[in-house]
C-alpha cells in the first residue's frame, strides 16, 4: 500500500526545488547584474596610494617623530609640525636641513638625507597634519623679467642675503645663507614659510609672480652676473671698492716715484 503521506512531502519538496530553479536561474530570474571589476589602472593608483601614505608615516615616525611628536604636536626638542604645510616640510628635506643628527643641533643646509620618492611622501604626509604653505609653483624661464627681480631683490632680500646672493651675517649668531645654489622652488619656499630668523613674506608683500622673477635674477647672477670683470667674492660694492681704492693708491704711489726721479735725473 503507498504511504500517501510520503508521496506528498517528496511531491512538495520538488514543487520548491522547482519554484527555487524558477525564480533564481529560470524565467522567473531577474536580468543578471555583471560583476564590478575595478581596473588595472584603478588598482595600480590605490595602491600606489596606499604605499605612500604608509611609507610617509613609517619614515616620519622613524625619522621626525621623535623631535616633533607622534602627530606632530611638537615635543621640548622640536617644534609642532601641525601648521607647516608642505612647502616648510620640502624646503627643510631638499636642502638637507632636516632631520637633525642629535635635537637643538644648528640648522644648516646640507645633503639632502631622502631619496626623491621618500621626501614625497613624507612631505604628503606631514602636509596631512594640519594646515600651511602649499609648495609654490616657481617658473623660471628665458622670458623671465630678471630686472624686476632685481628690483624685488634688492628692496627685499639684499639688506640680508648680500648685493650678490653670497650671504652674510645679521647678527645674533644667525647667517643669512647664500643663494646662487638654490633651486627655483626651494627660493619660492623660502620666502613664503621665512626659515630661522627669515621673516614670511605673503603675497602682498611679494606676489606670486616675483618669486620667479627673484629666482631668475638668482639664476642671472650665478651665471651672467659679472659681464665687467671679476667680481671680488660677490660680496657687494664695498668690497670692491677697497679693491678700487688699493689699486687706484699704488698706482698713484708708483707715478708719484717716476715723476720724483725724473726730477733726481741731471
Amino acid at each position: 500500500m503507498v504511504d500517501r503521506r510520503a508521496l506528498g512531502g517528496a511531491a512538495a519538496a520538488l514543487a520548491v526545488a522547482a519554484l527555487g530553479w524558477a525564480a533564481t536561474a529560470g524565467p522567473l530570474a531577474g536580468a543578471s547584474v555583471p560583476a564590478a571589476h575595478a581596473s588595472s589602472a584603478d588598482l595600480a593608483a590605490t595602491t600606489a596610494q596606499v604605499t605612500a601614505g604608509t611609507r610617509g608615516g613609517d619614515l616620519y615616525q622613524a625619522s621626525c617623530a621623535a623631535c616633533h611628536g607622534q602627530a606632530g604636536e611638537g615635543t621640548p626638542n622640536g617644534p609642532a609640525l601641525t601648521g607647516s604645510g608642505a612647502a616648510a616640510v620640502d624646503f627643510m628635506l631638499r636642502t638637507g636641513r632636516m632631520p637633525l643628527p642629535a635635537p637643538n643641533q644648528p640648522v644648516r643646509r646640507g645633503t639632502p638625507a631622502f631619496a626623491e620618492d621618500d621626501i614625497v611622501a613624507l612631505v604628503a604626509f606631514v602636509a596631512g597634519l594640519g594646515q600651511g604653505p602649499a609648495i609654490p609653483d616657481v617658473q623660471v624661464s628665458a622670458a623671465s623679467d630678471t630686472a624686476a627681480g632685481r628690483a624685488a631683490y634688492i628692496a627685499n632680500c639684499a639688506a640680508c642675503h648680500g648685493a650678490g646672493a653670497s650671504g652674510d651675517a645679521v647678527g645674533g649668531g644667525q647667517v643669512a645663507p647664500p643663494l646662487l645654489d638654490t633651486a627655483p622652488t626651494q627660493v619660492g619656499e623660502a620666502i613664503r614659510i621665512g626659515p630661522g630668523a627669515m621673516p614670511a613674506f605673503d603675497t602682498r608683500q611679494i606676489s606670486d609672480a616675483e618669486l620667479g622673477q627673484i629666482a631668475a635674477y638668482l639664476q642671472f647672477l650665478k651665471h651672467e652676473a659679472a659681464p665687467g670683470g671679476a667680481t671680488v667674492g660677490g660680496v657687494g660694492p664695498v668690497a670692491e671698492g677697497y679693491v678700487g681704492w688699493l689699486v687706484y693708491l699704488v698706482g698713484l704711489i708708483g707715478v708719484t716715484r717716476w715723476i720724483e726721479r725724473r726730477r733726481k735725473t741731471p
